[in-house]
């Protein structure tokens, strides 16, 4: 037998001295070159060098090409990493001079992303992105096929192909018909994603394209997420398969920079106050609520500013005003500012805000039955002594005190979120109330200023949003995470958490693909 396969061997490397003496005639030994298509069924020797052979005089023999890509498509699938190494070598040859064979290599390239050796995904990411130099389109093409594709693990490594390795590119190559083709895609693969694949996807189709650079692009943008956050649907916070809070949550988050005058908020402003508001005792009871009850409130207050002319303005009024009411009591009959009750500044601003924004629009909101002017202003009163005598709490406190870092932190912020209320009380208290200041809230100043100290980090984790507001302790209040469940529901049916490798499941999808 080992004689056997030496004479094997031996005859592969007289075909190889065979076909190079030829040169341009070699196409006259494809009996030859048949052989060596066959040797590719050898052992783990014949296989290498059949490689390397099939790859050197490929051009030679176009009707034996699809034979030949055959071949070296099963050499990647071999039991031996070390033949499937040297397959995968030989891939980018194969499509050099012919371009019909491009999209169906680039296919398995994307494919053979998933396997799990660091050697062999390198060799794999570099073969893809040998071709990719030469055809973008049909490589990006071939890539976000695969994210259409039901196994998770060959999605996750196509993904991280796009996003580590597209915004490497010369413009030369990421040109503007690539940028589309990236668009198109990427809205398409959108419309069926998991919650930690749009996390990725989003931001590689802002900062990879031009989209979000028009206003266009960016209407285009807020409607993917409104599609994505099921924005045509009721909320249904305590449907735990859908996520639907965290999911509405971290889609609104891509689209906050987009609002402008010339791409409005309207519709995301009415859908929060017509169907989160509603829902805000079922919010509350869900893991974190109130910290999602925050990250709401933030989230409206930003997009308010933007807000064009609502349809449904007195019911959002309204259900904004019910909170307003919640979280700004009616004096009690003896009050004293000494023994003020628990209240959440930080969900006041928020409301505030919102209702001085919307309410220009309904200015006699307040004064229709059944609101009362007198218990608006009542409450604004009272509001403006616990204020008053927070801030003057904070002047007094001893700066040598033994505080932690997170407390002295609340309280330098303190000021601007202090000053914002009293800011918005005094045009609400006007009769009728008037709608002129213009404020910065006070966690848009926090977040501006943690970006500067980060700009030389000192080392550990980042800083996260915290909430200022409540009297209560946050200390031990957890920051809100990216949920990590399913976007679609019907995504469980058939996604599975990866694979073991890819040789039974990926020969039936190769040949699938082949035909």
């Amino acid at each position: 037998m080992k004689r056997a396969s030496c004479d094997k061997f031996g005859k592969l490397y007289h075909i190889y001295y065979l076909l190079s003496n030829a040169k341009d005639n070699a196409s006259e030994y494809a009996q030859e070159y048949l052989e060596v298509i066959e040797a590719t069924k050898g052992d783990q020797k014949e296989k290498q060098l059949a490689s390397q052979i099939i790859a050197a005089f490929f051009k030679y023999f176009p009707s034996l090409q699809c034979k030949a890509i055959e071949a070296i498509f099963d050499l990647c699938e071999d039991d031996e990493a070390s033949v499937r190494i040297a397959a995968m070598k030989r891939l980018p040859a194969l499509c050099q001079d012919k371009a019909e064979f491009v999209s169906k290599i680039a296919d398995i390239l994307a494919q053979l992303l998933q396997l799990k050796d660091p050697l062999e995904y390198d060799l794999a990411s570099s073969s893809l992105m040998q071709i990719l130099m030469k055809h973008p389109i049909t490589v990006v093409k071939s890539v976000f096929k695969q994210l259409k594709a039901p196994e998770n693990l060959v999605r996750d490594k196509c993904i991280k192909f796009l996003i580590t390795k597209l915004k490497t590119l010369k413009k030369s190559i990421l040109t503007e018909k690539v940028k589309d083709v990236i668009i198109t895609e990427t809205k398409t693969v959108l419309q069926d994603v998991t919650a930690e694949e749009f996390v990725y996807l989003m931001p590689f189709l802002i900062s990879t394209t031009n989209i979000s650079r028009t206003p266009k692009g960016q209407q285009e943008l807020l409607n993917i997420v409104a599609n994505q956050a099921e924005m045509d649907k009721p909320l249904a916070p305590l449907d735990k398969e859908s996520n639907n809070v965290n999911r509405l949550i971290t889609c609104v988050k891509f689209v906050l920079p987009f609002f402008s005058t010339e791409v409005k908020s309207t519709k995301f402003v009415s859908y929060f106050c017509c169907y989160v508001f509603p829902e805000w005792n079922n919010i509350a009871t869900l893991e974190h609520g109130e910290l999602l009850h925050l990250l709401i409130l933030r989230q409206l207050a930003e997009m308010s500013t933007h807000c064009g002319k609502l349809n449904n303005m007195d019911t959002c009024l309204a259900n904004v005003y019910r909170l307003i009411e919640e979280y700004m009591p009616s004096p009690p009959d003896n009050a004293d500012v000494k023994t003020m009750p628990l209240l959440n500044f930080t969900f006041v601003e928020c409301l505030l805000y919102v209702f001085h924004r919307l309410a220009r629009q309904n200015p006699q909101f307040i004064t229709t039955p059944p609101r009362s002017l007198k218990n608006f202003q009542a409450r604004l009163t009272y509001f403006s002594r616990c204020v008053h005598g927070c801030n003057k709490a904070l002047h007094d406190f001893d700066e040598k005190e033994n505080i932690s870092d997170e407390e002295m932190k609340k309280r330098k912020l303190s000021p601007k979120l202090f000053n914002n209320i009293n800011t918005l009380m005094k045009d609400l208290f006007y009769q009728p109330s008037k709608y002129q200041c213009n404020v910065t809230l006070s966690f848009k100043v926090e977040v501006a200023t943690r970006k500067k100290k980060q700009k030389k980090p000192k080392g550990g984790h980042g800083t996260n949003k915290e909430q200022l507001g409540s009297s209560k302790s946050t200390e031990n209040q957890q920051l809100y995470k990216l949920p990590s469940g399913k976007f679609i529901d019907n995504s469980q049916i058939y996604r599975g958490k990866g694979r073991d490798g890819i040789r039974q499941e990926s020969k039936l999808r190769y040949k699938r693909r082949r035909n």
